[in-house]
């Protein structure tokens, strides 16, 4: 797996070659927060401030996002797979995007993180019960925005099964969050309880994109099928390179340390390798490390070493290959060839080379 546009920079490829599409969740995204009773002006200073609009000239263009955008992208690259349109889930996409942010803002609580997207954090910011209270909002939002696909002529048991499957993703990543905490307290974390727990955390929602975008689009179970396996193995392909960034990344590119996951003693895969296969006498003192309150640089350093003795970065990169290429097995089983689902492919393989 190798990002095949040798010499170009990822990010811009990214946000050149969905220029389109992302200023059209961009703009729908802020014209339909915009449109709403605007009673508490905090929450909409908070919203604003969320998703970076409060930035001068920002102006909604792609290149100005706060974020990604990737689970709308998705959502609507499949729905131009399939039905060669997308303006008919359109809706669907600004949903599942509110219902990712209302799950940052909460998980930023959950781990008192203070930064986010090189910015200080909503709870950081106003207060933990007012950041819980704009996620809070979000969450309303987007469910709201669902039931507006009637409005794009999707018929009604449609838009409720896409209902459906949007909080079966938010009821799958609330019990992955619940995991991933649980976590914390625990020392026999396994890798394979690490993968049950992602599936949840971060592949749950960048499933549902898939699987709604193609459920918006076909009445064939097998399609939607698909493009579901597709979304899920993308989405643990997604949050395992998310792990590799975390303790081998760019710090400048990431917005954060470089040894954040380390120093936050975040369980991710790498270290729960390090944790299952390393020598004896080094299993016991990474269980000493991760027991403290905080992690000293020395400390870090150890756990470095511990990696580099399970050979830790290639089996990462290792796992990360496998899903990626199920993903790929997957989104080829939906039959379907035309520049959208070609696109799906660069996407895919975007999101496992990113620096960011």
């Amino acid at each position: 797996m190798r990002w095949k546009r040798e010499g170009q920079d990822v990010t811009n490829w990214y946000l050149s070659t969905f220029s389109e599409l992302l200023f059209e969740i961009e703009s729908h995204l802020k014209s339909y927060l915009g449109g709403q009773p605007h009673i508490a002006p905090l929450f909409w200073e908070m919203v604003d401030y969320h998703f970076g609009w409060d930035r001068a000239g920002s102006s909604g263009d792609a290149p100005n996002l706060g974020g990604k955008r990737i689970r709308p992208l998705l959502l609507l690259l499949v729905a131009r797979a399939v039905a060669g349109r997308s303006n008919h889930a359109l809706p669907a996409a600004l949903a599942i995007e509110m219902i990712h942010n209302f799950t940052l803002i909460h998980d930023d609580v959950m781990d008192e993180s203070t930064e986010r997207r090189h910015r200080t954090t909503l709870w950081k910011r106003w207060s933990t019960a007012q950041a819980i209270n704009a996620g809070d909002g979000l969450y309303a939002l987007g469910m709201g925005a669902m039931l507006r696909l009637r409005r794009h002529g999707v018929p009604a048991d449609k838009t409720i099964a896409a209902m459906d499957l949007l909080l079966a993703a938010c009821r799958a990543t609330v019990e992955g969050q619940m995991l991933d905490i649980s976590f914390e307290q625990r020392t026999d974390v396994t890798p394979d309880e690490y993968l049950t727990m992602i599936a949840g955390k971060s592949g749950a929602l960048i499933e549902a994109s898939a699987r709604i975008g193609a459920l918006l689009s076909s009445d064939d179970p097998a399609v939607i099928d698909a493009y579901g396996d597709f979304g899920l193995s993308l989405g643990l392909a997604f949050q395992i390179w998310d792990d590799y960034l975390g303790v081998w990344g760019e710090a400048a590119r990431m917005g954060k340390s470089a040894t954040s996951d380390i120093e936050g003693r975040k369980k991710s895969y790498p270290v729960l390798l390090a944790f299952q296969d390393a020598p004896a006498d080094v299993q016991a003192r990474l269980h000493s490390i991760y027991a403290q309150p905080e992690i000293a640089p020395a400390d870090v350093e150890e756990v470095y070493d511990a990696l580099e003795q399970v050979d830790a970065q290639q089996k990462t990169r290792d796992l990360i290959e496998v899903n990626f290429q199920r993903a790929l097995a997957a989104l080829d089983s939906a039959d379907t060839d035309n520049e959208s689902q070609r696109a799906l492919r660069d996407l895919a393989l975007f999101l496992v080379e990113r620096a960011y």
